[in-house]
């Protein structure tokens, strides 16, 4: 419910790309393709034929013995409340279970940047923020209907425009604080209307450029109003909450932005956390591990009215690549992962002795991509351009994109990497959504047709083979990935191949994550990229508002940097980007889902057209959870989190 956020791609399948339909087949396509300058059109006839290496169909039903269990949405039903000295509270939905223990998990490569949730920007960082702290309402991953979390309950008004939230009674912070509307009213016109950390936050709550505006009715009520009828705006209502008494004073001093971005930094003392959720910071040890511990006063009890979470810790052991997770995951010292399709296969007979399932959870809802640098501008520091020139044009131009496209053996990857357990992609919206456009036609590789976009833009081929632009360069570019996982390798070193085969010199590099996520949202100096974006809500197209817009804080391709005030102000979009941007508010302001629909096909249509990002594939979405875990009952909505969208309520043996 806060948009789309950088996913460190670490095991190549949790935080891939969000699409088709769940399959054991490879597709094997012929197609016969036009082309123009700006647009592809491409007929489809596909054929199916296994994949060697392909896990078996997983037909297990959920609870059953087989060591593959298809994910599905069985509702525990609707959330009760219960009033335990004085205080209301949300009672859990599963069965009562036992406290203690600890559940260890995984990071993959690299530390987190920050635990401050508003400050993050990495999916990592995000999801730890929000083991923290907590928000007015959840998304239920069952029904995905909106659902009362810190507050008790939520009306929104006929003029379509006025929601109201009332908080439980009786909630505390950590440090027995009350919670209360305040802290509501400050949270939202301070931290996200001001845009203080990472901005995205504000992007998606948005409407043409305006935020809502955030009344104190009472201790516990607050009445928020957008600019005008705002679609995805209940759903936003579930941003976590911050405690205005220990914020506050920091964003109030002179440097308030530098200090805020501070604030629960990876250097923090754990004691200084003050939160809401349902676990704290109890140690961190840089590239060895972070732990988590039960906090105090969260809002949800168990069956027996006694407080949640029963785990008492959460350990996140950080491991330098993939293959050592898998490893550790081997060897029962990891409980829950995610796992590479390319290794599913291997675990399947492993299953009984290693006491864990697998389960899938089909087509990733998350994105996978490579990007060109297409920033046109010069660095105020420096008076260069963030780009060589003749390379920009390169960038800039939509036929060596959509060439680039072309030239890209999608199927290669499935078959070789994925094992046959994914699908091309052309879009970042997942083919389950009801908003994915279903007119995007997936195409085969094409080298001829690569070639004769590159020559509608004066290139051409030197005696060696090389390609050369219509000045007389040779196209040779960078491109840059997160070390620590095999599947950028894989993909980037593939890619190689195929651009040699148009004529182009790839000079492939990994680089750490964190610094290659600076060079693209801060320093700019970049040319290519192969990146992952996680995706927001799945059901709600306004989260990628972040990453669409052109004054948003993850429009990665063409990075505008925000001033002082963290505002962005756009003078050089492109007439497409002020397209999409006119797009996203109107689908953002209509509330009929048809309506709605056309809008956001509309978006995925230019995206496709101009290919800004040049999507690859969409694997299947593969977790390995022991047996030892309990009260696990994931959904396909809650695939982000690995199933573990009630973990106030999981306990382990």
């Amino acid at each position: 419910m806060s948009g789309s956020s950088i996913s460190k791609n670490s095991t190549g399948n949790k935080h891939l790309a969000r699409f088709s339909a769940l399959s054991l087949s490879l597709l094997m396509a012929g197609c016969t393709t036009t082309t123009t300058s700006t647009t592809t059109t491409t007929t489809t006839t596909s054929k199916s034929s296994t994949a060697p290496g392909a896990i078996p169909s997983p037909t297990g039903a959920p609870g059953s013995d087989s060591p593959i269990q298809k994910v599905e949405s069985v509702t525990p039903g609707a959330y009760q409340s219960v009033t335990i000295d004085g205080a209301d509270l949300r009672k859990g939905r599963f069965a009562q279970g036992k406290t203690g223990g600890n559940l260890v998990r995984s990071i993959v490569s690299s530390n987190p940047a920050t635990f401050n949730y508003w400050v993050a920007a990495d999916t990592t960082s995000r999801e730890m923020g929000a083991l923290m702290f907590s928000g007015l309402l959840d998304i239920d991953p069952y029904t995905g209907d909106v659902v009362p979390a810190l507050a008790e309950s939520f009306t929104v008004d006929p003029d379509g425009v006025t929601y109201t939230t009332k908080l439980r009674k009786g909630l505390k912070w950590s440090d027995g604080h009350p919670i209360t509307s305040a802290d509501v009213a400050f949270t939202w016109n301070t931290l996200v209307n001001g845009g203080y950390g990472n901005s995205s936050l504000r992007d998606v709550t948005t409407i043409e450029g305006k935020s809502p505006t955030v009344t104190v009715v009472d201790e516990l009520t607050n009445k928020f109003v957008t600019p005008k009828p705002f679609a995805p705006f209940v759903r936003q209502l579930g941003m976590v909450i911050a405690p205005k008494h220990i914020v506050e004073p920091i964003t109030k001093k002179k440097d308030g932005r530098k200090l805020f971005n501070n604030l629960w930094s990876t250097e923090a003392k754990p004691e200084t956390f003050i939160t809401s959720g349902m676990f704290t910071l109890d140690s961190y040890t840089p590239s060895q591990r972070v732990v988590f511990k039960r906090a105090k006063n969260f809002y949800t009890v168990g069956p027996d009215s006694k407080p949640l979470p029963y785990l008492d810790r959460i350990t996140f052991t950080i491991v330098p690549d993939v293959n050592t997770n898998l490893l550790k995951f081997k060897g029962k010292e990891i409980d829950i992962t995610p796992v590479r399709c390319r290794d599913a296969g291997d675990l399947v007979p492993l299953a009984k002795d290693g006491n864990f399932k697998l389960y899938d959870f089909g087509p990733s809802q998350s994105s996978t991509f490579i990007m060109f640098n297409m920033n046109q501008r010069k660095d105020p520091k420096t008076g260069k351009p963030y780009v060589d020139p003749i390379k920009s044009v390169w960038f800039n131009d939509v036929n060596f994109r959509q060439a680039i496209s072309h030239g890209v053996d999608r199927q290669s990857i499935i078959a070789n990497y994925f094992k046959g357990l994914g699908d091309p992609s052309f879009s970042a919206q997942v083919a389950t959504s009801p908003f994915f456009n279903s007119q995007l036609q997936p195409y085969l590789r094409d080298v001829t047709v690569a070639k004769e976009l590159l020559k509608k833009s004066g290139f051409i081929w030197d005696k060696d083979g090389n390609l050369i632009d219509k000045t007389g360069h040779k196209v040779e570019f960078d491109l840059l990935a997160a070390a620590g996982g095999t599947f950028a390798d894989f993909v980037c070193t593939e890619f190689q191949k195929n651009m040699k085969e148009l004529g182009i010199k790839v000079n492939f590099a990994q680089v750490n994550f964190n610094l290659l996520a600076g060079k693209i949202n801060s320093s700019l100096d970049w040319q290519a990229a192969f990146f992952s974006l996680s995706g927001g809500d799945p059901l709600e197209p306004n989260d990628s508002a972040n990453v669409y817009k052109s004054d948003s804080r993850l429009h990665l391709f063409d990075q505008r940097l925000p001033d002082t005030n963290e505002k962005t102000v756009v003078t050089d979009a492109r007439p497409w980007e002020k397209q999409i941007d006119k797009l996203m508010d109107q689908g953002a302001s209509t509330l009929d889902k048809t309506e709605r629909k056309k809008i956001y096909d509309q978006v995925q249509q230019i995206l496709y057209d101009q290919m800004p990002f040049i999507y690859l594939v969409s694997p299947r979405t593969i977790v390995g959870v022991r047996n030892t875990i309990h009260n696990f009952q994931p959904t396909p909505i809650s695939q982000p989190a690995s199933g573990l969208h009630n973990l106030e309520e999981i306990w382990v043996q």
